[in-house]
């Protein structure tokens, strides 16, 4: 009874066909094969594949690559919007990829529009973090073309045929992307990026700290000028008795060490990439940076050729006291020696070994190069803005380079998130000033060095002499040219970014929701 009912409702189907077609048959119009070629169209879906001998198939060229995985690829021709909050993703938590983890874990996602507006303060939406005209929650992300994609080994044989991996992904993405409430000082192990498997490149960009003011040249007893990791300082004077050589002594010498002062400087951010399994931290090595001109006493005047730079920091430092500062130093005969055994100053009377030295107004060092590595929890990076790029989240059970992937973008087994373009991530600076107490000592070899290779420090007048004799505090002019010594190397980790505040994405005053 039940096939003969269904018969009858096709029946009847196809009469009432029947019926329209021959009522309205009037209207139609015939049309050649050359009008019907012209004719164009498009299906809300497309179905698409990539065998696994064509030439576009990536896993089959890369080296030790699957080479009979063929790709089914199922899409959406349509743009889509949305406006997404998600408490907690976690993927991939034990598994093939271990236990007391997860693939991808992240707190406090969100997807939304691009940001429209300039933080109070800046001029430059680049420089400060996101911010909406109307409100985050009242704009919604841009997904087009999204689709769905299949990994199938040995695809045309029935018997042998596998499952090795599904993707997730879109034609192009217009979206702000976030991870995380509250932009903290240190890491969080309740919010944001907490480990994450996945392809993300950070695009090249620039940026400033401000440097915590220190004190310089407070050497090791043990120290000699040449000497790794101290901040002793040597160099060569010309006396009444002819050359000799000095070094910096400890504080406990008297030496009450030279001011470094909290100074602006500029950092170039190379391009760098994430990527990996379960990654906990970006990395960036060779951020570079350079201060033309430190100022290690008062303000002076500026040369010609570092004249802007020269005048900024002087502007930085009005108000810093420098009287305080001053070298214990010891005068020797030899500027190699391993001994320093002390040696006299004064023609008229041989019982000065030890002097006092100040910086003049106006010292500096100039020309220091810093190479700084960048180490930041993933937790601390929070604004992730997607410009039109494409992106996709897979799991597969072995490595894969899915189609229209980049040549080092090999989603690895388990749960793989990746982003085609690079990420922009803005402006950067940091919230707090940040420590380089860890160059020191680098920059004392590098200032003894260049002044044991630059001309002698005239103390030779009498003045000098009786300065000396008298315990008195010589004062001299020094500019320390450090163009041609190496980079100081400098790990800055854990910064926080004053471009990584969180905007809401919800309406009133929820932080989440």
């Amino acid at each position: 009874m039940k096939n003969r009912y269904l018969s009858m409702v096709f029946l009847g189907a196809m009469g009432v066909c029947n019926h329209s077609a021959y009522a309205t048959s009037t209207t139609l119009q015939s049309m050649s094969d050359s009008e019907l070629s012209a004719t164009t169209g498009q299906a809300l879906m497309s179905l698409s594949y990539i065998a696994p001998n064509d030439a576009a198939n990536l896993e089959r060229q890369r080296s030790g690559g699957e080479q009979g995985v063929g790709f089914y690829k199922l899409g959406l021709e349509a743009k889509l919007e949305l406006n997404a909050n998600i408490r907690n993703l976690q993927l991939g938590c034990g598994g093939t990829n271990g236990t007391g983890g997860c693939d991808i874990d992240i707190k406090n996602l969100s997807l939304s529009g691009l940001n429209d507006g300039v933080e109070a303060g800046s001029t430059n939406p680049s420089e400060g973090s996101p911010t909406f005209s109307n409100g985050r929650a009242s704009t919604s992300a841009e997904i087009t073309n999204p689709f769905i994609e299949f990994a199938i080994k040995n695809p045309n044989s029935a018997s042998t045929r596998e499952f090795v991996g599904l993707r997730l992904s879109a034609e192009k993405i217009n979206a702000l992307l976030t991870a995380g409430i509250t932009n903290n000082a240190t890491p969080s192990t309740t919010d944001g990026i907490q480990s994450l498997s996945g392809y993300m490149q950070i695009a090249n960009t620039t940026g400033h700290v401000y440097t915590k003011e220190s004190t310089f040249g407070l050497g090791n007893s043990n120290c000699l000028p040449r000497g790794t990791g101290c901040e002793s300082i040597g160099g060569k004077i010309q006396t009444i008795l002819g050359g000799k050589y000095f070094r910096s002594l400890p504080s406990d010498s008297g030496t009450t060490g030279i001011t470094v002062p909290s100074l602006k400087v500029d950092f170039t951010l190379p391009a760098f990439t994430v990527n990996g399994t379960r990654q906990t931290q970006a990395v960036a090595e060779h951020v570079s940076a350079k201060i033309p001109w430190l100022p290690i006493a008062a303000a002076g005047g500026c040369p010609a050729e570092y004249a802007a730079s020269c005048a900024a920091a002087n502007s930085q430092i009005a108000g810093v006291n420098f009287s305080n500062d001053k070298l214990r130093v010891l005068l020797t005969e030899d500027g190699n020696s391993t001994t320093w055994t002390g040696s006299c100053l004064s023609l008229v009377i041989c019982l000065v070994t030890n002097s006092n030295f100040a910086m003049a107004a106006g010292s500096s060092i100039t020309d220091l190069n810093v190479d700084i590595t960048f180490k930041q929890a993933l937790s601390m990076i929070h604004n992730i803005p997607l410009t039109g790029t494409g992106g996709y989240l897979s799991l597969q059970k072995q490595a894969l380079q899915w189609p229209g992937a980049n040549s080092d973008d090999i989603a690895q087994k388990g749960w793989w998130m990746s982003f085609a373009q690079p990420v922009q991530l803005g402006y950067l600076q940091a919230q707090n000033k940040v420590d380089i107490s860890a160059v020191l000592p680098q920059v004392a070899s590098f200032a003894t060095t260049a002044l044991l290779a630059g001309d002698r420090i005239d103390v030779s007048g009498l003045g000098d002499s009786w300065t000396a004799l008298t315990n008195g505090v010589l004062s001299k002019q020094l500019n320390i040219n450090l163009s041609n010594s190496p980079a100081a190397t400098l790990t800055l980790e854990n910064q926080q970014l004053r471009n990584q505040k969180v905007p809401t994405n919800c309406y009133g005053s929820l932080s989440f929701c």
